[in-house]
């Protein structure tokens, strides 16, 4: 099942289906690793629900929720 990032809760891993950002903010999201097929974990979410602090490609990043609404996603086969 697809969905966005945004919509992951944490200790969940998920693979990238696709990057819909635009421009210089999707240049920045491939530069730190977020390309299609890359596997995520979503380590923690804060309190208020943003940044999300990630693991990608095996090293830890944080981004904004507006961001992750942009990333679409699958659950990976035995996540949760």
């Amino acid at each position: 099942m697809e969905t966005t990032l945004d919509r992951i809760n944490e200790s969940e891993r998920v693979k990238v289906s696709s990057v819909e950002l635009r421009g210089h903010m999707k240049q920045r999201i491939i530069l730190m690793g977020i390309t299609e097929g890359a596997d995520i974990l979503v380590e923690r979410i804060a309190p208020l629900g943003d940044p999300m602090k990630l693991r990608v490609r095996g090293h830890p990043l944080s981004i904004r929720r507006a961001e992750a609404s942009q990333i679409r996603v699958r659950r990976m086969k035995g996540a949760p």
